[in-house]
Protein backbone atom coordinates (compact mmCIF):
# COMPACT_ATOMS: atom_id res chain seq x y z
CA UNK A 1 0.00 0.00 0.00
CA UNK A 2 2.88 2.39 0.77
CA UNK A 3 4.31 1.90 -2.72
CA UNK A 4 0.85 2.37 -4.24
CA UNK A 5 0.35 5.58 -2.27
CA UNK A 6 3.79 6.95 -3.07
CA UNK A 7 3.33 6.19 -6.79
CA UNK A 8 0.01 7.99 -7.05
CA UNK A 9 1.05 10.88 -4.83
CA UNK A 10 3.94 11.57 -7.14
CA UNK A 11 1.49 11.71 -10.05
CA UNK A 12 -1.00 13.87 -8.16
CA UNK A 13 1.56 16.44 -7.22
CA UNK A 14 2.78 16.81 -10.78
CA UNK A 15 -0.63 18.20 -11.65
CA UNK A 16 -0.18 21.85 -10.73
CA UNK A 17 0.42 22.70 -14.38
CA UNK A 18 -2.93 21.12 -15.15
CA UNK A 19 -4.63 23.21 -12.44
CA UNK A 20 -5.35 26.87 -12.87
CA UNK A 21 -2.46 27.74 -10.60
CA UNK A 22 0.73 28.55 -12.53
CA UNK A 23 2.90 27.51 -9.58
CA UNK A 24 4.44 24.03 -9.57
CA UNK A 25 2.94 21.68 -6.98
CA UNK A 26 4.96 20.78 -3.92
CA UNK A 27 6.67 17.42 -4.11
CA UNK A 28 5.54 14.59 -1.84
CA UNK A 29 7.43 14.61 1.44
CA UNK A 30 8.67 11.56 3.27
CA UNK A 31 9.00 10.82 6.95
CA UNK A 32 11.84 8.83 8.47
CA UNK A 33 10.28 5.55 7.32
CA UNK A 34 10.22 6.70 3.69
CA UNK A 35 6.41 6.98 3.63
CA UNK A 36 5.22 9.79 1.34
CA UNK A 37 2.38 12.05 2.48
CA UNK A 38 0.53 14.81 0.72
CA UNK A 39 1.66 18.37 1.67
CA UNK A 40 -1.88 19.74 1.91
CA UNK A 41 -0.85 23.12 3.35
CA UNK A 42 1.68 23.73 0.56
CA UNK A 43 -0.93 22.92 -2.07
CA UNK A 44 -3.44 25.32 -0.49
CA UNK A 45 -0.80 28.06 -0.25
CA UNK A 46 -0.08 27.67 -3.97
CA UNK A 47 -3.79 28.06 -4.77
CA UNK A 48 -4.12 31.10 -2.48
CA UNK A 49 -1.00 32.67 -3.99
CA UNK A 50 -2.42 32.26 -7.49
CA UNK A 51 -5.68 34.04 -6.60
CA UNK A 52 -3.76 36.74 -4.69
CA UNK A 53 -1.58 37.51 -7.70
CA UNK A 54 -4.11 37.19 -10.53
CA UNK A 55 -6.73 39.80 -11.50
CA UNK A 56 -9.95 37.86 -10.97
CA UNK A 57 -13.56 38.70 -10.16
CA UNK A 58 -13.95 37.13 -6.73
CA UNK A 59 -17.43 36.67 -5.29
CA UNK A 60 -18.42 36.01 -1.69
CA UNK A 61 -21.72 34.41 -0.70
CA UNK A 62 -23.01 34.29 2.87
CA UNK A 63 -26.04 32.38 4.14
CA UNK A 64 -27.11 32.95 7.74
CA UNK A 65 -30.51 31.61 8.77
CA UNK A 66 -32.78 32.60 5.86
CA UNK A 67 -30.73 35.62 4.83
CA UNK A 68 -28.49 35.41 1.78
CA UNK A 69 -25.96 38.04 0.77
CA UNK A 70 -23.44 38.22 -2.06
CA UNK A 71 -20.76 40.69 -3.00
CA UNK A 72 -17.55 41.06 -4.96
CA UNK A 73 -14.42 41.17 -2.82
CA UNK A 74 -10.79 42.19 -3.31
CA UNK A 75 -7.71 39.97 -3.00
CA UNK A 76 -6.94 41.17 0.53
CA UNK A 77 -10.31 39.95 1.83
CA UNK A 78 -9.96 36.71 -0.12
CA UNK A 79 -6.56 36.19 1.51
CA UNK A 80 -7.95 36.84 4.98
CA UNK A 81 -10.84 34.42 4.51
CA UNK A 82 -8.76 31.69 2.85
CA UNK A 83 -6.23 31.69 5.71
CA UNK A 84 -8.78 29.66 7.68
CA UNK A 85 -7.64 26.64 5.67
CA UNK A 86 -3.98 26.97 6.69
CA UNK A 87 -4.34 25.23 10.02
CA UNK A 88 -1.37 24.61 12.33
CA UNK A 89 -2.16 20.87 12.31
CA UNK A 90 -1.24 20.81 8.60
CA UNK A 91 2.37 21.78 9.27
CA UNK A 92 4.53 18.83 8.11
CA UNK A 93 5.83 17.71 11.51
CA UNK A 94 2.40 17.85 13.13
CA UNK A 95 0.66 16.28 10.14
CA UNK A 96 2.84 13.19 9.93
CA UNK A 97 2.93 12.76 13.73
CA UNK A 98 -0.78 13.18 14.47
CA UNK A 99 -2.58 11.79 11.42
CA UNK A 100 -2.84 8.35 9.83
CA UNK A 101 -3.23 7.96 6.08
CA UNK A 102 -5.58 5.77 4.12
CA UNK A 103 -5.99 5.67 0.33
CA UNK A 104 -8.03 3.85 -2.28
CA UNK A 105 -9.21 4.09 -5.88
CA UNK A 106 -12.94 4.20 -6.54
CA UNK A 107 -13.51 1.75 -9.38
CA UNK A 108 -16.80 3.41 -10.31
CA UNK A 109 -15.51 6.98 -10.70
CA UNK A 110 -11.83 6.17 -11.20
CA UNK A 111 -10.95 8.82 -8.59
CA UNK A 112 -8.19 8.42 -6.03
CA UNK A 113 -9.08 9.27 -2.45
CA UNK A 114 -6.61 10.02 0.35
CA UNK A 115 -7.94 10.26 3.91
CA UNK A 116 -6.00 11.54 6.91
CA UNK A 117 -7.57 10.82 10.31
CA UNK A 118 -6.47 12.37 13.58
CA UNK A 119 -4.74 10.14 16.12
CA UNK A 120 -5.32 12.81 18.77
CA UNK A 121 -8.99 13.54 19.41
CA UNK A 122 -8.07 16.74 21.24
CA UNK A 123 -6.84 18.40 18.05
CA UNK A 124 -9.43 20.64 16.34
CA UNK A 125 -8.69 19.21 12.87
CA UNK A 126 -10.05 15.68 12.88
CA UNK A 127 -10.13 14.70 9.21
CA UNK A 128 -8.63 15.61 5.85
CA UNK A 129 -9.83 14.14 2.54
CA UNK A 130 -8.09 14.74 -0.79
CA UNK A 131 -9.77 13.66 -4.03
CA UNK A 132 -7.80 13.30 -7.26
CA UNK A 133 -8.79 12.39 -10.80
CA UNK A 134 -6.37 10.32 -12.89
CA UNK A 135 -5.24 11.91 -16.14
CA UNK A 136 -2.98 10.94 -19.02
CA UNK A 137 0.36 10.40 -17.28
CA UNK A 138 -0.59 12.50 -14.23
CA UNK A 139 -3.37 12.91 -11.68
CA UNK A 140 -5.22 16.12 -10.86
CA UNK A 141 -6.28 17.20 -7.38
CA UNK A 142 -9.99 17.93 -7.50
CA UNK A 143 -10.80 18.87 -3.93
CA UNK A 144 -9.66 19.04 -0.32
CA UNK A 145 -12.04 18.59 2.60
CA UNK A 146 -11.22 19.50 6.22
CA UNK A 147 -13.37 18.81 9.26
CA UNK A 148 -12.82 20.65 12.56
CA UNK A 149 -14.47 20.39 15.94
CA UNK A 150 -13.74 22.48 19.02
CA UNK A 151 -15.38 24.37 21.87
CA UNK A 152 -15.32 28.04 22.76
CA UNK A 153 -16.85 28.72 26.14
CA UNK A 154 -20.02 26.64 26.33
CA UNK A 155 -20.44 26.61 22.55
CA UNK A 156 -19.53 23.54 20.48
CA UNK A 157 -18.27 24.49 17.02
CA UNK A 158 -18.14 22.18 14.00
CA UNK A 159 -16.63 23.41 10.73
CA UNK A 160 -16.74 21.55 7.43
CA UNK A 161 -14.38 23.17 4.93
CA UNK A 162 -14.27 22.29 1.23
CA UNK A 163 -11.71 23.57 -1.27
CA UNK A 164 -12.47 22.95 -4.95
CA UNK A 165 -9.20 23.29 -6.84
CA UNK A 166 -8.97 26.30 -9.14
CA UNK A 167 -12.55 27.30 -8.43
CA UNK A 168 -13.93 28.02 -4.95
CA UNK A 169 -14.02 27.25 -1.27
CA UNK A 170 -16.90 26.67 1.12
CA UNK A 171 -16.98 26.82 4.93
CA UNK A 172 -20.01 25.47 6.80
CA UNK A 173 -20.03 26.43 10.48
CA UNK A 174 -22.43 25.03 13.08
CA UNK A 175 -22.63 26.54 16.59
CA UNK A 176 -24.33 24.51 19.29
CA UNK A 177 -25.15 26.02 22.69
CA UNK A 178 -26.62 23.57 25.24
CA UNK A 179 -30.40 23.68 25.28
CA UNK A 180 -30.65 25.80 22.14
CA UNK A 181 -31.06 25.01 18.42
CA UNK A 182 -27.86 24.92 16.41
CA UNK A 183 -26.98 28.09 14.51
CA UNK A 184 -25.56 27.49 11.04
CA UNK A 185 -23.56 29.79 8.80
CA UNK A 186 -22.27 29.25 5.27
CA UNK A 187 -19.50 31.13 3.52
CA UNK A 188 -18.64 30.47 -0.11
CA UNK A 189 -15.97 32.25 -2.13
CA UNK A 190 -15.75 31.76 -5.90
CA UNK A 191 -12.95 32.98 -8.15
CA UNK A 192 -13.69 30.96 -11.28
CA UNK A 193 -15.35 33.36 -13.74
CA UNK A 194 -17.29 30.42 -15.19
CA UNK A 195 -19.42 30.14 -12.03
CA UNK A 196 -21.34 33.26 -11.06
CA UNK A 197 -24.17 31.50 -9.25
CA UNK A 198 -24.21 30.12 -5.76
CA UNK A 199 -24.52 26.36 -5.53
Amino acid sequence: MKHFTAFFLAGILLLANACTSPLPPPAPKEDSTGTAYLPVADYLRAEISYVDSTPLAIQKYIIRDIRRDSSFIQQDEFNRLSQQFLLPELKPDSFKMNYSEGSFMDKTTGYLSFTYSSLNKKLPLQRVDVLAAPGPGTNKVKSIYLQKGFSTGDTAVVQKMFWQAGHSFLILTSLQIPGKPAVEHQLKVVWDAGDTQQN
